[in-house]
């Protein structure tokens, strides 16, 4: 039996049964439309019965296209919104209304299609020509049937149309992996100044897709929380790049700092649990690709500059998903060496001694004063009020009285009540310590040193994971700089400074519960 495709004008193609046919501008299909490629879809006829079944989601597009003519733009959609934006500023309300309409009609006539498909698929034999296969998954109603922006917090996802939710995710960022700059330069010098990096991308992804594949982008934007990238600009490339590649691709872009910032894996999650269409995710059959992978100078031949980071492979571990570079996957090369930090977050000992010597007391019946000395986001303030406070001690913070004059005023009235004082400030050098030991000595009273030996990396650690855990207790944000500045006027405490005695405190991790601990456990920085 055969089957003509018809369309509104009385264009006809014949279609005959399991051969190929390619369609687009040309007599053929009465479409003159230069927008419209000569070649732009490809699909097969797979039944000639009650219904022409398409297993092809281009070749549905082109349906519709050749069915409503212009109801759906020539580029499958990719540009519907950023036309649309574009389109509403310029357009009256009456051109509005009538595009509103079309919409509707195109979007009911692909639900049509969609329930043909599904229909015809039940009834015919698991073993005859509408049987799906693992390679051509079956036309679903969880096809995005419209592009679509959603902000989520610091989170803007960008699902294209023909999107559908898979089990096997092929996971991909941007800037270095699937587009690098024209001009030549690190960082763009213009919203267009971008290309496509390699020639093999494109086709690579699209029989990522022929395999059943989902394939995502995930990229950090902190420039958007900074205030130096415009979200508008920035959506309008994204649309731009989808559109060269001619696919279906969801977008995931994490504008500030927090949960969704990789190596962080928030924007996964949020994929897994709410943006899948309901499908559960097989992560041994899921992949992730990206260039920030911790390479040295000189990795390759001709490839002088070391990675700017390693957030990309540190996203990957964090997620227990297979890592490859773009040259790896794209272009087959070999592996190359690579460096992680020097902080582990999965191998801090929860069980390890809290403090050194393991002989000395941490809290006594006589009236003393135990200054602090430790980075910001040490554990200093967590300490305090878990084996010092609790004991009487009068808890002293700059953070909180606004300044150490102020501070020395509150040990000092401490003292004079006869009760003890936990100085919890940074203190790095001995001027800072002088003023307590002075105060003490005036009382005479003993002066103790506690003091924190978590290095640089682990209070950044500490710092980016308070921020993300949700608390009761509201901690001042610490930023670089800070960090820095301790650093550089750091003098490690010696009794010589007057201490009766000094105590290292070590940073044991403690958490309230499991999710707490999976979050802190997790690469936070590359």
């Amino acid at each position: 039996m055969s089957c003509t495709l018809v369309s509104d004008s009385g264009a006809s193609v014949p279609l005959a049964d399991g051969r190929a046919v390619i369609l687009g501008r040309g007599p053929e299909s009465g479409v003159t439309d230069r927008k419209c490629s000569r070649h732009q879809g490809k699909s097969e006829s797979l039944v000639c019965w009650k219904y022409i079944v398409l297993h092809s989601i281009m070749f549905v597009w082109f349906h519709m296209f050749f069915t409503l003519k212009r109801s759906l733009s020539p580029d499958g959609g990719y540009n519907d919104m950023k036309r649309q934006r574009r389109d509403e500023a310029d357009s009256d309300t009456w051109g509005t209304t009538e595009r509103r309409e079309e919409e509707s009609v195109a979007e009911e006539k692909l639900r049509k299609l969609q329930k043909m498909a599904e229909k015809a698929t039940v009834g015919s034999s698991p073993n005859g020509p509408l049987a799906a296969s693992a390679s051509t998954p079956s036309l679903s109603s969880s096809v995005c049937p419209k592009s679509h922006w959603q902000q989520i917090g610091n989170l803007l996802l960008y699902t294209a149309a023909g999107v559908r939710g898979r089990e096997k995710i092929a996971g991909f960022d941007i800037d270095g992996c699937i587009i690098t700059t024209k001009s030549g330069k690190v960082f763009p010098t213009a919203p267009d100044d971008w290309r496509i990096l390699f020639s093999e991308i494109q086709p690579r992804l699209a029989s990522l897709l022929q395999k059943g594949h989902k394939v995502v982008f995930f990229t950090n934007q902190m420039g958007i929380a900074r205030g130096k990238l415009n979200p508008n600009v920035f959506k309008s490339k994204v649309e731009d790049i989808l559109s060269s590649l001619q696919l279906p691709v969801q977008v995931f872009v994490a504008t500030g700092p927090g949960i969704f910032r990789k190596p962080v894996t928030g924007m996964w999650t949020h994929l897994c649990e709410k943006a899948n269409s309901g499908v559960t995710v097989d992560q041994c059959q899921s992949f992730y690709v990206g260039d920030a992978a911790g390479r040295p100078v000189n990795w390759a031949p001709g490839k002088k500059k070391k990675d700017f980071s390693c957030s990309d492979r540190l996203f990957a571990l964090n997620l227990g998903l297979q890592f490859h570079t773009p040259e790896e996957y794209f272009l087959r090369w070999k592996s190359a060496p690579y460096s992680l930090p020097e902080l582990d977050p999965r191998k801090l000992d929860s069980r390890g001694r809290l403090y050194d010597p393991p002989s000395a007391s941490l809290t006594t019946d006589q009236t003393e004063v135990i200054v602090a000395v430790g980075f910001p986001a040490s554990g200093k303030s967590t300490f305090f009020h878990t084996h010092v406070v609790p004991k009487g001690y009068v808890y002293i913070n700059r953070d909180t009285l606004g300044s150490w004059q102020s501070c020395v005023t509150a040990c000092e009235r401490a003292l004079r009540e006869g009760r003890s004082a936990a100085v919890d400030n940074t203190n790095p050098d001995p001027e800072s310590r002088k003023r307590y030991i002075d105060v003490a000595k005036a009382s005479g009273v003993p002066c103790r040193c506690f003091h924190f030996s978590a290095s640089l990396e682990q209070a950044k650690h500490n710092n980016r994971f308070r921020e993300m855990a949700p608390s009761d207790v509201k901690h001042v944000k610490v930023n670089d700089m800070i960090f820095h500045s301790y650093k550089k006027h750091h003098v490690a405490p010696d009794l010589s400074e007057g201490f009766s005695e000094i105590l290292q405190i070590h940073f044991v991790p403690d958490f309230k519960d499991s999710k707490s601990e999976s979050l802190f456990r997790l690469f936070s920085e590359g």
